[in-house]
């Protein structure tokens, strides 16, 4: 597997959703090569076909660039969305509106000019008299008035034009609809068919929505890491206990703006990258980028800026949205993305010392041997740690303490492989294992003697394409010993190339 990509030693990673802009084999090459590590496919604006397509451009442009991806598919939650509209509807500042279910609008005749169709089917019950209800990314702002049968009516604090499909904000009310509905089952069962590496969950308010999703991939025996999408003030509340069973967070600053207020976002965004980093859960920032620099290949002040101080946060990942699903520059996009990124890693966060973190939950010898090795490989100025894993555990181990030298997460397993392109200072090495034994006679070797010529046939491997030269050293960590000598359950060794 080539590793010549341009930002190699970039630690934290780009996730790039792709839609009508970025969805064709020859663009996510380009997207590849750019600098993105995750593909973000949404479920709710494709058909199955057509989302099949997609993950199938991916895993071949993958091939064709020689560089691995992983594949990040959303589930749509309960949808609180305006439902169609013939035309925009101008709501103006002091109007009262109706809002309900769209198949009861012949229902209320009397409302006829002044009805504002929902596909949420909770929405009435959900709200209450003086509860806000947003709309457009919390653009229009109205009130609850008062409930009249099957839907509400509402003021208007400040107007705007309203368009189908306007996501709707309840930031007073407790939405009460699943996060995960009947139509996310049937998306999870392709997603599953279509061995996607990670599974977002939307709208998680409590630790029950991440477990009843955990539960059914357990019935279908999928190691398949978990997001949970941060977006509502009860999942703020609950954020201690969603950690304790989620696998990845994902902060959306956006709705969580919408939510709370924007000033607030920050902080939020803050101390929930802040928990993930001490408890070594990979944390994704969706990037809150202004819709008028859609159009432009060049960041704004405020959009370098966000995505500058994402890293200085303490993000394992920035996502990007419109910019690469339907923007006019997505390719420039991601690439201007991976510079702001390394520029802002060159005064990173301080890293924690052992001092610092809490060795409480550092009770088995992985964690400490990660620790050891990042320690080291920074003492001896190595070029490379290398750590060579089954699961991947060892290097999401080591990239909860941030080492300064750039890790290489070796495997043999493909899915691993690419479950690691989401982990901080990770780069993801993949050694296909009829490929590793071939031209390796080793039917009249011992064990040491086989794990030996294993061991040099991969440090050949990387050595040529990691370009590491004579007098290099690299650090190399063995979880099992399966590819190394063995010995130790968790080793570490210097090695000079």
């Amino acid at each position: 597997m080539s590793m010549l990509r341009e930002n190699l030693n970039r630690r934290a990673k780009i996730v790039a959703t792709l839609g009508l802009a970025s969805s064709e084999v020859e663009t996510i090459s380009e997207l590849i090569l750019a600098g993105m590590n995750v593909a973000r496919v949404n479920m709710g604006h494709r058909s199955y076909q057509e989302n099949a397509q997609v993950i199938s451009n991916i895993r071949v442009a993958s091939g064709l660039v020689g560089l691995e991806v992983a594949i990040l598919m959303d589930l749509q939650g309960p949808g609180i969305r305006v439902g169609k509209l013939t035309n925009g509807l101008s709501l103006k500042k002091g109007d009262i509106w109706v809002i309900g279910l769209t198949d009861l609008q012949n229902d209320y005749p009397e409302y006829k000019d002044c009805f504002i169709p929902t596909t949420y089917e909770h929405l009435i019950d959900d709200c209450k008299d003086g509860a806000r209800i947003l709309f457009d990314d919390g653009l229009i702002i109205t009130h609850a008035v008062e409930r009249d049968r099957a839907v509400y009516k509402i003021k208007v604090i400040e107007g705007g034009t309203l368009k189908s499909n306007n996501r709707i904000n309840l930031p007073d009310s407790r939405i009460t609809a699943p996060s995960l509905t009947l139509k996310d089952r049937k998306n999870l069962m392709f997603g599953l068919e279509h061995d996607v590496d990670y599974i977002t969950l939307p709208f998680v308010r409590n630790k029950e929505d991440v477990l009843r999703l955990k539960e059914l991939l357990q019935k279908h025996s999928e190691d398949i890491s978990v997001v949970s999408k941060i977006e509502t003030p009860e999942a703020l509340e609950n954020i201690e206990e969603i950690l304790n069973v989620t696998d990845v967070i994902m902060v959306a600053r956006g709705d969580i703006g919408v939510e709370l207020d924007n000033q607030l976002a920050p902080d939020a965004q803050k101390s929930i990258t802040s928990l993930c980093n001490n408890r070594g859960i990979p944390v994704i920032t969706a990037a809150q980028i202004p819709e008028a620099t859609i159009e432009n290949p060049v960041p704004t002040k405020i959009e370098a800026s966000d995505i500058v101080n994402a890293v200085w946060d303490g993000t394992d990942a920035v996502m990007l949205s419109i910019e690469t699903a339907s923007g006019e520059h997505p390719v420039e996009a991601v690439r201007m993305t991976g510079k702001l990124i390394s520029k802002a890693e060159k005064t990173p966060k301080e890293n924690p010392s052992i001092d610092v973190i809490d060795l409480t939950n550092m009770n088995n010898a992985t964690m400490i041997t990660m620790i050891g090795a990042s320690i080291i490989a920074d003492k001896i100025d190595a070029k490379r740690i290398l750590s060579v894993t089954n699961s991947g555990n060892s290097c999401l181990k080591m990239s909860r303490f941030r080492p300064k030298t750039s890790v290489l997460g070796i495997s043999k397993s493909l899915s691993v492989v690419r479950k690691m392109c989401l982990y901080w200072g990770v780069n993801p090495f993949y050694l296909d294992e009829l490929d590793l034994f071939e031209g390796l006679d080793t039917r009249m070797d011992n064990e040491y003697d086989v794990d030996k010529k294993l061991e040099h046939y991969i440090i050949e491997k990387v050595k040529s394409a990691c370009e590491l030269e004579s007098g290099d050293k690299i650090v190399i960590t063995s979880g099992n010993g399966k590819f190394f000598v063995r010995g130790s359950s968790n080793s570490i060794r210097i090695e000079i190339i």
